[in-house]
């Protein structure tokens, strides 16, 4: 345990961002190693910033019956099936109903209704990112907890320790670190979508608004004066040393 608190000022951002991707890339890749086998029910993978999604489609001569009871068979319409892919892997099926015949003067309108294996309707779900805060957060307090690094920190050589004389609280850090972003990611399945129908597009913009300033005070702005710590880290009295 440091004596001083001297190493508070070293800086190490390089260093921390780069464990930090590291860690992400790893939680991130196993949230999505757990989640291909359920795609088929409806869940959907986490998309990463930079997405190579791609879809597979195919015509279908034949509609499933719950769809034939309200439309009818297809004529009117017409069916094509669709294997979506991110990055190589299984992100579930759609079901695209093609309404009408498209003309130079008329644009035919389609429907895209999410289906499993059996052609099924499933209800979409996008846990995805709010999985990989949360296991994010929850792998990192306890690595903490228990004095050890997390493959990011290990890799760059860097480890958390508390201020002198500092309680160690791992489970407060991390909350501060990651709680606003696992909020966020929780927002939509906890109100469902209420607000934004509430507030209308205007209120919309501007809470959107208010939160990416929020967000930015909050995360970058430690940045404009680089010290060594970040927000959270004297929040809950840590600091990052090698």
């Amino acid at each position: 345990m440091p004596q001083s608190s001297a190493p508070l000022v070293r800086p190490f951002l390089v260093r921390r961002l780069l464990a930090l991707m590291v860690d992400v890339a790893l939680v991130f890749g196993l949230v999505t190693a757990t989640m291909v086998p359920f795609t088929d029910d409806g869940l959907r993978l986490p998309a990463p910033p930079l997405t190579l999604r791609s879809t597979k489609c195919g015509d279908l001569d034949s509609a499933p019956d719950w769809l034939t009871e309200l439309l009818g068979a297809p004529g009117p319409y017409s069916l094509r099936l669709c294997e979506r892919s991110l990055y190589g892997l299984p992100d579930g099926r759609e079901l695209r109903v093609v309404l009408g015949a498209e003309t130079p003067d008329r644009t035919s309108r389609r429907l895209v209704i999410p289906v499993n294996a059996v052609l099924d309707p499933v209800d979409p779900r996008h846990p995805g990112g709010l999985m990989v805060l949360a296991l994010l957060l929850a792998l990192s307090a306890g690595a903490t907890r228990l004095g050890w690094r997390s493959p990011g920190k290990a890799l760059v050589r860097l480890r958390i320790a508390p201020v002198n004389g500092a309680t160690p609280l791992p489970l407060w850090r991390e909350t501060l670190r990651l709680g606003p972003l696992v909020l966020i990611a929780a927002l939509p399945a906890l109100t469902g979508g209420l607000p934004a129908a509430a507030l209308g597009p205007g209120g919309v913009i501007a809470a959107v608004a208010a939160g990416a300033l929020a967000l930015v005070w909050y995360y970058l702005w430690p940045f404009a004066h680089w010290s060594g710590q970040s927000r959270h880290d004297r929040l809950s009295r840590y600091f990052v040393t090698d």
